[in-house]
């Protein structure tokens, strides 16, 4: 069976449609998928061979109704003078064009330690703002000023993909402890006894098992060189570099409130959308019959194809309503939470080289808080500072 594209079902009916039917394969009218139903012949034709029917309808005194057409030229006849949907189709063209020579929106992946807030305004300090055409960025220079200017940035790749400017970072988790070194020398960041120490640049000016202080010089930034008789010792300055462990105590000190507020969901919700345009914002108003209620906000960039996005920005914020209830630990809740916590910590120091010996902790009750005191027999890198760590993780 011959398939077809452009066709017209028509429905034949009267006493003569068989008639009417063999006529028209006589006269070269082909009629495709012909279905008897009841009273009717159902079929297919083409729109030229259709209007080759005239003659042989009024002949065969048939009725002919068309149930569907199937044709692209039909669609422009429908709609060959309503002029608005042509206008419609250039301007939305024009539109799509014009959007497409400027950037609407940037995407950051790939931070952990700056967050995107954070990207995007030392872009936005940059010169570089959504709004800007696409010919003006330089990706390269923009490359080279985050390398230089956020230090903990190791890898940036920024390109342009449609009018969405992509930066895509790496960060090194290990320069988050570094402490600089003075002057090229490695100052030690802790008191104990050095474990391990191989030396690649510099001189040492301590060996395994000694006792060093905070503050001493590991690995002095000068090679001594002597001639082949030793006596004359030339000097060159260098940048020390070794690795070098050190064996030290640490202490880990956490705090919780005996009272907490907890919140209890009521169950209802409002759901409403805001619409950012550049730096214009548009909003639906917010219920003022919740009163204390969660904010969830999903951002969602409106783009043509994944590739063209439109300076059109959806906010879709969820309101949760709570009512708050104040609560009190008892001990072993206490001690449960603030052992997690120390948990944490531990593991989080072993992901940075921090080697953990044996550690204690010791939990008790003072006032409205609970304490955690907790000694750790580490061995850590001399040259990182983990008591950061310690100060700020959760």
């Amino acid at each position: 069976m011959k398939r077809i594209h452009n066709y017209i079902v028509i429905e034949i009916s009267g006493w003569e449609r068989e008639r009417f039917v063999n006529l028209c394969c006589r006269h070269g009218v082909t009629l495709y998928n012909c279905q008897c139903e009841k009273e009717i012949i159902r079929t297919r034709i083409t729109r030229k061979d259709y209007f080759q029917t005239r003659e042989l309808r009024r002949k065969c005194h048939v009725n002919i109704r068309v149930v569907k057409k199937h044709d692209i030229k039909f669609l422009f006849a429908r709609y060959r003078r309503n002029y608005s949907i042509f206008a419609g189709f250039v301007a939305a063209f024009l539109l799509m064009f014009i959007a497409s020579r400027f950037v609407w929106s940037i995407e950051i992946d790939g931070n952990h330690i700056y967050t995107q807030e954070a990207v995007l305004k030392f872009l936005e300090e940059q010169g570089v703002t959504t709004g800007d055409k696409v010919k003006d960025i330089d990706t390269e220079n923009i490359e080279k000023v985050i390398k230089n200017e956020l230090p903990q940035i190791t890898w940036v790749n920024v390109r342009i993909e449609g009018n969405v400017l992509k930066v895509s970072i790496d960060e090194s988790k290990a320069d988050e402890l570094k402490s600089e070194n003075i002057d090229g020398n490695i100052i030690s960041e802790y008191s104990g006894i050095v474990e391990y120490i191989i030396t690649r640049s510099g001189t040492p000016r301590v060996t395994v098992g000694d006792e060093v202080s905070e503050g001493d010089i590991l690995v002095e930034n000068i090679l001594y060189v002597p001639d082949d008789y030793e006596e004359n010792i030339q000097q060159f300055q260098t940048q020390a570099q070794a690795d070098i462990f050190i064996r030290t105590h640490l202490s880990i000190e956490k705090e919780l409130e005996t009272s907490y507020v907890d919140k209890i969901y009521t169950g209802r919700s409002k759901t409403t959308y805001v619409f950012n345009i550049n730096k214009y914002e548009i909003s639906f108003g917010f219920p003022k019959h919740l009163k204390e209620y969660d904010r969830i906000v999903n951002d969602e960039n409106i783009k043509i194809g994944n590739l063209i996005a439109l300076p059109v920005t959806m906010q879709k914020i969820t309101l949760n309503e709570y009512n708050e209830c104040e609560y009190e630990y008892d001990d072993e809740e206490a001690e449960s939470i603030l052992n997690e916590k120390i948990d944490r910590i531990i593991k989080h120091l072993k992901q940075n080289k921090v080697q953990i010996n044996d550690y204690h902790v010791n939990i008790e009750r003072s006032g409205d808080k609970f304490i955690a005191h907790a000694d750790i027999d580490a061995t850590v890198p001399a040259d990182y500072d983990v008591r950061k760590v310690i100060e700020t993780y959760e």
